[in-house]
């Protein structure tokens, strides 16, 4: 049977635990009134320090055992279970990765296309205004040029399997990586003065709140878990 999987036995103890179990019994009947009584109360005494060396001596070779069996589990259950965490944590970091990957794409996407529809539009108003100018309206066609832009929100979208995305949740982060130069700059910027005592969730509350636009603060940089 190997060592993790011993089963401790603990029938000696019933001889030793009826022995000690009487002795507190007797001593709680000694009353110190004469000479007598109290070499009694000496001697019980006596005999409880041995006692307690005996139940010592029945016990301690249990509880090395029980403690060499639970450190040779505990170390096989680690053992087997942290290649599966290792496993677990590369493959959410690789999907992470691919999400992010994906969100590059989409984001470029859309830069891409509001681009396209800003140009459309600035053509559209050009030939609008040119038509304006060539009827005599040159205050209209003023007008058409330097009305506001307003180019509506491209919607883009990219597939990726559907997922729990609670197991792959990116968590905002920041780390201070010079508070010298976060010292100097929050003293010119007192609306971050709760950033003066900076500790890691003054740091990670402030890149929830602001996300990467943290790494215009000097000392702070972001990163996500």
């Amino acid at each position: 049977m190997t060592p993790e999987a011993q089963v401790i036995d603990i029938t000696p103890t019933t001889e030793v635990e009826t022995k000690a179990l009487a002795i507190p019994e007797k001593a709680r009947l000694i009353v110190v009134s004469d000479n007598d009584s109290m070499t009694m109360a000496d001697n019980t005494k006596a005999a409880i320090k041995d006692m307690i060396k005996e139940i010592d001596s029945v016990f301690k070779p249990m509880a090395d055992k029980a403690f060499q069996a639970h450190r040779a589990i505990t170390g096989k259950w680690k053992a087997v279970v942290q290649p599966l965490k290792d496993a677990d944590e590369y493959l959410t970091g690789q999907v992470k990765g691919y999400l992010r990957k994906l969100e590059e794409i989409r984001q470029a996407e859309e830069r891409r296309l509001r681009e396209e529809a800003r140009k459309a539009e600035e053509e559209r108003r050009l030939q609008e205004a040119l038509l304006a100018e060539q009827e005599g309206n040159e205050e209209e066609a003023q007008a058409i040029l330097e009305e506001e832009i307003y180019v509506p929100p491209p919607v883009v979208k990219v597939e990726a399997p559907k997922v729990d995305n609670r197991k792959y949740r990116t968590i905002p982060r920041c780390r201070c990586i010079d508070k010298m130069k976060l010292i100097r700059f929050v003293a010119q910027n007192p609306a971050l003065a709760d950033l003066l005592d900076y500790n890691s969730s003054v740091g990670n509350n402030k890149a929830k709140s602001m996300g990467k636009e943290i790494n215009n603060i000097p000392g702070l940089s972001y990163y996500e878990e």
